[in-house]
Order: C-alpha cells, then sequence, then structure tokens
C-alpha cells in the first residue's frame, strides 16, 4: 500500500510538471554563395578570394517552467552546426517585468542595432571586408549575469554582468577565471511609448588584468523610425581603446522600402573613424540589398564597395551574396 501512494504521487508530480512546463524547437539552415574582391590600392592588381558556399545550420530549444510564487524560469539552447556546439545557452527567472539570467550569447543591451535592413543592415554580416561593428565592446558571447526591468509601455532597462571575460569555455561547471579581467554593459531599449520608434543608448566597459589599470570603453547610441512602407535609422558606437592612441567611432546608417508584402529595398552606410595619425582615412562601406520574402523562405541579394580599407587611402574591393534561408 504505501509503496501505491508512493508511486502514484510521483506520477502525479510528473503529470503537474508536465502541465506547467513547455517545450519550443525551432532552427533552420541558411545558406549562402558568395565572392569578395580583396582590397587593394589603386594601381595594384586586383585579386579574388573566389567565390565559395557557406552553410549555417542551428537548433533552438526553449523550456518554460512555472515556479512557486508566481515566478516562471525559461531555459534557451542553441546548437550550432559546428562540430555540435552549444552557442547559445540563457537562463532567465522572471516575474512579472523583472527578470533575471545567467547567459552566454544569450542577448545583450550593448548588441542591439536597431537600424533597419532588407536582410543584414550591417555590412560586416554579410560577405565582404567592412569593419564596423556597431556593438563593438560588447560582453555578449561570454559567460555573464544580469538583470532586465522592464517598463510596461516604454522599453527596458537591463544590466549584465562578465566576472572573467576569458574564462575556459571548456569548464563545464566548474570553470574558474583566467585573469583576462571583467566586463559589464548596462543601458536602455524601447520607443518611449512612440509607434514606429526604435531607440537604444548603452555603455559597455572591460576592466584589463591585474597588470595594467586601462579599460576598454565604449558607447552606443541608435535610433530609428518605421514610417509603413520606408524606414530609417542611425547608430553610433564610440570605442575607447585602452593602451593605443587608435580609439575608433563606429556609424552605420541605413534605409528600407518595401516595394510590395514580398519585396524589400535596403540601402546602409558604414563609416569607421581612426583616431591614430598614422591611418590618413576613414573606411567607408556602401551596401545594397535586395530581400525576397517566399512565404516559408526567404532570398537576398547584397552588393557592397569597401573604400580606404582599414583606414589606408585608396585600398578599396567589393564584395556580393546571395542567401537563401528557411526555417521552421
Amino acid at each position: 500500500m504505501k509503496k501505491t501512494m508512493i508511486l502514484t504521487t510521483a506520477l502525479v508530480s510528473m503529470l503537474a510538471v508536465s502541465a506547467n512546463a513547455e517545450l519550443k524547437i525551432k532552427g533552420g539552415i541558411e545558406t549562402t554563395y558568395a565572392s569578395k574582391e580583396a582590397p587593394a590600392v589603386s594601381g595594384t592588381p586586383t585579386s579574388y578570394d573566389g567565390n565559395a558556399i557557406g552553410q549555417e545550420t542551428k537548433f533552438e530549444f526553449n523550456h518554460t517552467k512555472d515556479l512557486v510564487g508566481g515566478w516562471t524560469s525559461k531555459l534557451d539552447l542553441e546548437v550550432m552546426e559546428v562540430a555540435g556546439t552549444v552557442a547559445d545557452t540563457e537562463i532567465t527567472i522572471s516575474n512579472g517585468a523583472t527578470s533575471f539570467f545567467i547567459s552566454k550569447d544569450g542577448g545583450s543591451i550593448h548588441d542591439n542595432n536597431v537600424v533597419p535592413g532588407a536582410y543584414n543592415s550591417s555590412p560586416a554580416d554579410n560577405a565582404g571586408s567592412a569593419s564596423v561593428d556597431p556593438a563593438a565592446g560588447t560582453i555578449h558571447g561570454v559567460q555573464n549575469f544580469g538583470l532586465q526591468q522592464k517598463i510596461d509601455g516604454f522599453g527596458k532597462i537591463e544590466l549584465r554582468y562578465a566576472p572573467d571575460m576569458t574564462a575556459s569555455s571548456t569548464a563545464g561547471d566548474k570553470a574558474t577565471g583566467s585573469g583576462g579581467g571583467s566586463g559589464m554593459e548596462y543601458g536602455f531599449s524601447g520607443n518611449f511609448g512612440i509607434d514606429g520608434l526604435s531607440f537604444a543608448l548603452s555603455r559597455a566597459e572591460q576592466n584589463k588584468p591585474l597588470s595594467t589599470t586601462d579599460e576598454d570603453q565604449s558607447t552606443m547610441v541608435g535610433i530609428a523610425y518605421n514610417f509603413g512602407q520606408i524606414a530609417a535609422g542611425a547608430t553610433q558606437n564610440s570605442e575607447d581603446v585602452s593602451g593605443t592612441n587608435n580609439d575608433l567611432t563606429h556609424r552605420l546608417y541605413g534605409v528600407t522600402f518595401a516595394a510590395s508584402d514580398a519585396v524589400t529595398l535596403g540601402v546602409s552606410y558604414a563609416e569607421l573613424e581612426f583616431e591614430a595619425s598614422a591611418l590618413t582615412a576613414d573606411e567607408e562601406t556602401t551596401q545594397f540589398e535586395v530581400a525576397y520574402n517566399l512565404g516559408g523562405a526567404t532570398v537576398a541579394l547584397a552588393y557592397q564597395q569597401t573604400e580606404n580599407d582599414g583606414g589606408t587611402t585608396g585600398k578599396d574591393g567589393d564584395a556580393y551574396s546571395i542567401t537563401y534561408k528557411q526555417s521552421f
């Protein structure tokens, strides 16, 4: 009798867990055919890196479970195709508008590009030579923890802290510090209650190892507005790189036009400004995109031209890519 009661209790508990938990699985394959011209100074023979087919395959698992006291726990896991690597993980414990999380590449307030694009607004996300990074200095991709407070109809405030920027990613649950220094980022993103508006402002700081007192700092601000068929936006990241006089300013501007329900056109301009006197010009990249929504898949074409690559005057190169992405 006692054993029967124990078994019955266990079954009831299992059913309760199943009733209060939700598992979602999604994923997709993105295939790109691309070619890039190796940037060269005018008068130097131009060379191409050649054409290639690239592919990214991933699965995402999201599990949500109700806890006591109105709290919920959500596990997010993303598995990429590279040797089955677990790329993104995040544990989020929430109650209403307040969330606490432990994360690796699960999201970031500093890695929040609001500039619109037909497919990828930032040229660096397509094949090419562009070096502009709107999220420069972020701790995105490093084990971190933090909190987020949502303000209904207004936006959200977020703080993240990484105790060690170079801790081993293969140490499992027994990781220890490696002297890599800590990092943090904090900021706001939202629309201030204005439909169509997107705004982001954040700050990131990375402390160097104990052998130096230097630290890297970056401030990102971005704004965009959707006018219906037309959307436009701009973002700037001012990066203060410690130990050098080569501070960087990353700027990105973008405009998109929804020509129809299926076709979107986009143009973006990215500029990287170097403070170092040895570099004589700003790197500039202009990109054109066309994206076609097939219903369950997307086809995108991108062409970009980079001038003064790496800050060298007259060092130019082109690139193009054709992408097909299907998700489930």
